[in-house]
Order: structure tokens, then sequence, then C-alpha cells
């Protein structure tokens, strides 16, 4: 590789290290909070030192491609690599870029094994960002869904010409294409498993076969009836025809006898098998639902809690979530279930927080599977609480500017109702409070509670978030924005928090409604809480661009200068209500402090949580 290539993937390394140094090491609560902030500073430098290194280094060799010699192409291709692919991803944005320029060269030269590789790798690309989607309705994902399968559906088209490729490699970039093609979200169930039906029929089939030899084909049969039998709908609202019951329960018979078979000799629970071969039994009519959760309840009771394999990952924190899926669908078996239910939560927290490895995406991903299905208990952990505790654990900078806005909010809140004590009035629940000073009190603890939970939705992209390189390229702004669509689905899913939903929505849009805000969804004048909206979208963008989105923006203002700027925005992206009062000194200064105070309380919590091993009960 290049210098600048090795010297990236080397800043990206010590980025890492720097968010994942969270333990205070013996420091004091104050040591603690200096060394935070010196991470965060050279955070910012070695992403500012990334991006030159794009600027100097690879945009200038992606612009002239056409003239590069196959040592370079080949460092791209080892540079891209490295980024991407393995158990833990460092670029996906980076990778994607290569692999777009070294298609379009491809498409250039006519190189067909070229083009039939690089539109495997990037919709591989794709297919890493769409993950990061999961749990997100199929109309907000459906863009970078259709963008990886016209890949691979591409890559796959060149099957036909299987006979005339003699390249093995390229022939294998077909078949994992062609496979790859049922990947992602479908509207409708039965689509994908009939293109898993049809791979299962060109795995098979002997005269591909017979042409290519050399390929792995009993490997491929078996990933791709992994494939099938991993298409099992847990939604009531999706029914599924008998024909495409029959495949996947063939499917799943074939891979859990297998892992049975390898079980046998290994000593290991095949768990992620077991469950789809369990639930397609119950779909067929063998078994009742009660039998079905007596058997999901058995496979997770045998999971040991220090069991961190891939496994006992899946038994800890996936089972439970696809069991709470089936309670959701019938709330009836609730009740009798509500101990068993906090007890799993519990072991979940608890399993989480003893994970060796912190920044382990399958631990991530698999915790935030298990908000889309959590069931509020009367003596379990809030469904607030919990997603703080994810934020806290995997974003922990998230969750200090999360605190940081919610103590600035409660703080102006405070001031504003001492002023107009109407001027929430909007939220009926304060209209009806009658003492004055009950009142008060009421605004500014939701206050707290809106800053806390306004930026829960980016529990669905912590990679953005937390291991930030250098600045997002447009795509991924473009992503982090479905941050407020995935918070206000969280939040508007439990009874709990559904009042601090349109908070996690409306925060980055803009007062007058315009275009240059986001989400188009949210509807100022139809919210039902829109002064508190108002509130939270001031003060969070006040801390975002004087100091916690400097990574990923490469925008640097002061404290002093944001403030200037949102009273330059009066009536447009800010409530003149609210800009008016920015420009008393004074209430810029309680801003100040309430920003310095909650940075300091999200340290101390964050200090109190490394140190001991906390109560998962205990909010954060």
């Amino acid at each position: 590789m290049r210098p600048y290539q090795k010297e990236y993937i080397e800043n990206i390394r010590e980025i890492s290290a720097l968010t994942g140094r969270k333990n205070p090491d013996g420091l004091s609560p104050e040591e603690y909070a200096d060394r935070l902030l010196r991470d965060e500073e050279a955070i910012r430098e070695k992403a500012a030192r990334n991006m030159e290194l794009l600027r100097e280094g690879l945009l200038p060799a992606l612009d002239h491609l056409f003239e590069a010699d196959s040592e370079e192409l080949g460092e791209l291709e080892e540079f891209a690599a490295q980024l991407a692919g393995g158990q833990e991803t460092a670029d996906e944005g980076v990778f994607r870029l290569i692999h777009r320029a070294l298609l379009s060269l491809a498409r250039q030269k006519r190189d067909r094994c070229g083009m039939i590789r690089e539109l495997y790798w990037l919709g591989m690309g794709y297919y890493w960002l769409c993950n990061k989607l999961v749990g997100l309705p199929i109309e907000i994902v459906e863009k970078y869904v259709s963008q990886m399968r016209l890949c691979f559906t591409e890559a796959a088209a060149y099957l036909k010409y299987f006979d005339e490729i003699e390249d093995g490699e390229t022939r294998g970039y077909i078949l994992r294409a062609r496979a790859n093609m049922a990947l992602g979200s479908f509207k409708f169930q039965g689509e994908k498993i009939r293109l898993v039906r049809e791979t299962l029929c060109i795995m098979q089939d002997g005269s591909y076969r017979e042409k290519a030899p050399e390929l792995p084909w009993d490997r491929y049969l078996y990933m791709t009836h992994q494939q099938m039998a991993s298409s099992v709908s847990y939604s009531k609202e999706t029914v599924m025809s008998s024909e495409d019951m029959a495949s996947i329960m063939e499917s799943a018979y074939i891979v859990y006898h297998r892992r049975l078979e390898e079980a046998a000799r290994d000593g290991h629970t095949p768990l992620r098998w077991a469950f789809p071969y369990y639930a397609m039994e119950y779909y067929c009519g063998i078994y009742d639902m009660d039998h079905l959760m007596a058997r999901i309840e058995k496979l997770m009771d045998r999971v040991d809690p220090e069991d961190y394999s891939p496994e006992g990952l899946y038994g800890m924190l996936s089972l439970p979530a696809f069991y709470c899926q089936y309670l959701e669908q019938y709330p009836q078996r609730i009740p009798a279930r509500e101990s068993y239910v906090e007890a799993l939560y519990r072991r979940a927290m608890d399993y989480a927080d003893s994970f060796p490895v912190q920044e382990d995406e399958k631990l991530s991903f698999y915790l935030r599977q298990l908000s889309f299905t959590y069931i509020e208990t009367g003596g379990g952990v809030p469904y607030g609480v919990y997603l703080q505790k994810l934020l806290l654990r995997f974003a922990p900078e998230a969750y200090i500017h999360s605190r940081m806005v919610g103590e600035a909010a409660r703080a102006l809140c405070g001031l504003i109702m001492e002023e107009e004590p109407a001027f929430f009035d909007d939220i009926e629940k304060f209209r009806q409070i009658v003492d004055p000073e009950e009142k008060r009190r009421q605004v500014m603890e939701d206050a707290l509670t809106c800053g806390l939970l306004h930026d829960v939705g980016k529990i669905s992209f912590l990679e953005l978030y937390t291991r930030t390189a250098r600045q997002w390229f447009a795509e991924e702004y473009e992503v982090t924005r479905l941050h407020t669509v995935s918070g206000h689905l969280l939040l508007s899913e439990r009874a709990s928090t559904r009042r601090f939903a349109p908070v996690a929505l409306g925060h980055h849009a803009w007062y007058d409604g315009s275009c240059h805000g986001y989400p188009e969804t949210y509807r100022r004048l139809e919210c039902p809480c829109r002064q508190m909206v108002d509130v939270i979208g001031l003060v969070d963008w006040l801390e975002n661009i004087s100091h916690s989105a400097q990574a990923y923006t490469g925008l640097e203002k002061s404290f002093d200068d944001a403030v200037e700027e949102a009273v330059s925005l009066e009536g447009r992206r800010f409530s003149p209500m609210l800009t008016a009062r920015l420009r008393d000194r004074h209430v810029v200064r309680l801003i100040r402090t309430a920003f310095e105070e909650g940075r300091r309380e999200a340290c101390r919590r964050m200090y109190g949580r490394e140190r001991s091993s906390e109560n998962t009960s205990t909010a954060p």
C-alpha cells in the first residue's frame, strides 16, 4: 500500500482506540473528564488529518484511474480490503468510494471480469450499510436496499455467460451475487423466498457444477439453505404460502440437523438454527404458540452468560428479541411471563456490560434488535432508561451530548416558565396543572428527559457516530439524517416514551418549515409539543455546532459564534421567541453553564459506570 493509505488505516486504529478508551484507569473523576476532552481533541485532529490524506492521496488517484498501472490498482484494492469486509469494518464509506471508481474504470475498459468483481464488492458495501438500517420501515431503507440489490442483480446477470468466462474467481462472484440478491428487506417475504429457491436450483444444477468443478459448491449450497432457513417471517401480518413454508422447512431441517451433527462433535448447542426450525414447526401446525415459546425459553435458559461466542451472543440477545416479538403479537400471554421477561433484560444488560470487547459490531447489532421488540413491564427497566444505557455503553460521546442538551434545555425552560408560565401550554399535560411552581418543575423535568432522548435514533448508526475517522461523505450525511425517524419510531412504540417521540422527529426541522431542515414528515404546526421541539432544536444545534459535530462536519465555531449565528437565523431556523432571549447575555451564560454542568454530570455517570458493576435498573 501507499504511505498515505498506511497512515490512514493507522489513524483509524488510533481513533478507534481513543473512542473505546473509557476505563478510568485509576484516574480521579476530574482527571477522567479532562482525559475525555483530550481524547476528543485528538480524534478531531486525526480525523482532519485523514481528510488531508484523502484529498492529497486518494481523490487524485481516483481521478486518474485510467492512467494507473496494475500495481497502483492492486494497491487500491488492498486498501479497500483493509477498510471493510472483516469482523470489524473500519471505513465502509471509503470502501464504497474506491469500488465505485474501480467499477467505472472496468466499464470504460469493457473489462467483464472486472465489472463483475466490482459490482459484487460494491453490493457488499451497500449490504453493510443496510445492516445499520435494520428495524426501520422498508419505505425508508428501500433506496439503499435497491442500490445493493441492483449491484448484485447486474453481477448475477452474467450467469448467462458462465460458459464463456473461464476465470474461476469471476464465476464464484457471479454465483455469490446471485445468492446475495435475496439479502435485505422485502415488501413481501414471498419475493425473497422465490429468489432463494431459484438460487438453490442453480446451486444444485449439475451442468454448472461440471463447468466449474473447482468452486466450493457444497459450501455455496449450504449457505443458500441457511439463507432460506432464515427467511421465516415473524410478523403476524405476513402470511406464507404452503409452498414457501415447505421450502423453508426443508432448508431449516437440513441446516439444523447438520448443526446437530457438528454439535455432537464440539459440544455446542446450535441455537442459531434451532430457532427457525422450531418456528417452522409452529407455522406448519405441528406445535402451538405456547409450545414454541416454551421451546425458545428452554434454548435461552441453556445459554451460558459467560459465553461470548457468536452462539452465546445470539442466545443472550437475539433470541430474547424474537421471543418478545412473539409476545408483542400475542399480548394476552405477557402477564404470565412478566417476571421472565424482566429477568431476560437484566441478563442481557449484564451480559453486554461484561462483554470483553466494547466495539463488537454484533453486540451492538443484537442490542439494537432487542430495542425494537422491547416489552415494558411493571418491575423492569423503563424503555427510555434502556435506550440511554445503550447510548452510554456504545456511544458515550452521544450520551454526553444528550446530557448537555438536556441540562441546557432544563435551564432554559426554567427561565422561560418564570417569565411566561403559559409558554408550554400547547402540551395538554401542562395546561392542566394549576400550581405555577409544580408546572415549572414538570416542564423542566420533561425538558431534561427530552434532551436525554432526542438522539436515541443514533443507536441505529453507531459506527458513523462513534468511529468517525474523517468528515462524512454526502451519502453518510443523508443516512445519519434518518436518526430522527429511527428515534421517533423507537419512542412512539412504547407508552412511557411516546410523548417524547415528536422531539426525536423534529429537532432538526426549521422553524419556518423550509426544505433546509429534516425530516419532511415533521409538520411543526401539527406537532402537539412544538415549543419543546423548538427548545431542543436550538440547544442541540448550539452544542453540535460548537463542539460535538466538529469531527465529522469539519466545522469549527466558538460557542459565542454559534449564538450569534443562531440569532441571525431568527424566524427561519429557530423560533424568534427563543432567539430573542439569546440577545440577553444572562441567558447565554445560563446555557453555557448548563452545557458545562451537563458534561460534568455525564462524565460522572460514565466514570461511575466504569468503576462499578451498576445494577441495570439504575437510571443513567
